[in-house]
């Protein structure tokens, strides 16, 4: 175990970093905080790197944790741990964990999200993909940082339970949809009515930004351009809404074929 009692310490000072996206991506690391966190990544099999803890966060929740002897415990003061902290009244543990890559599973709904900038919505999303067991997030360039804290305390640990992949270049919607995935597009301007499409195929759900909604790219490549029925003449739905429309509009037509 390893005491930090200086905010000059080298290893405290490049673990600080991590609350940066540009050391996030560079170490491929995050950040995680709180008790339920930190043991949702225990169960989950997360690569945890080090778990940092205040001695009275010990004293009352040391025995909670079941920790592999390869995971580096370091204890810090109160004040240091509220450098590293996201949150105004911290619990008194954060731990650094590995961004993994993970592959696709198997299955028939993909969702893809498309340039979304929120990280409360992006956090909904994933947690929604986990609730309908999608095979995969796919999530292309200009799309919000789904290790921003917000993002990661809005999936409730769900970060932990969907793939999720990055496609830059939409390469791998165009494999998906060469192996039989129908890309089916939400838009404002869609030419059917979402609930009258048959989804019981493979098929990608794909959402868009919450103010320009899906890109010429994506919207191009669909298959099924559709939109969601609003009698009530509302202007848009909350992306993260419309989402869970359409994922449970799948998830439906799925059990009852």
């Amino acid at each position: 175990m390893l005491f930090i009692e200086s905010k000059n310490n080298n290893l405290f000072k490049e673990i600080k970093k991590l609350k940066e996206k540009k050391y996030r991506n560079q170490n491929k690391q995050f950040l995680i905080e709180g008790l339920r966190f930190v043991e949702e990544a225990i169960k989950n099999n997360a690569k945890i790197e080090k778990v940092l803890y205040t001695e009275s966060f010990n004293e009352k929740h040391g025995d909670k944790l079941s920790l592999d002897s390869n995971i580096e415990q370091i204890v810090l003061s109160e004040n240091l741990l509220k450098e590293l902290s996201f949150t105004e009244k911290p619990q008194g543990i954060i731990a650094v964990v590995s961004i993994e890559k993970k592959e696709m599973k198997g299955g028939d709904i993909v969702v893809l999200v498309d340039k979304v900038q929120d990280p409360g919505n992006m956090g909904t999303i994933i947690r929604t993909a986990h609730a309908v067991n999608a095979s995969a997030l796919i999530i292309t360039k200009g799309t919000v940082d789904i290790y921003n804290d917000k993002t990661l305390r809005s999936t409730m640990g769900s970060i932990f339970k969907v793939p999720i992949i990055e496609d830059n270049d939409l390469s791998i919607i165009k494999t998906l949809k060469e192996q039989g995935f129908k890309l089916v597009v939400s838009s404002l301007q869609g030419e059917n009515n979402f609930f009258e499409e048959d989804l019981r195929d493979k098929v990608i759900i794909a959402v868009g930004n919450e103010g320009n909604g899906i890109s010429d790219e994506v919207y191009l490549l669909a298959d099924k351009k559709v939109k969601i029925p609003m009698p009530g003449d509302a202007e848009s739905l909350n992306v993260a809404v419309a989402t869970s429309i359409m994922l449970y509009e799948k998830l439906r037509q799925n059990v009852i074929k």
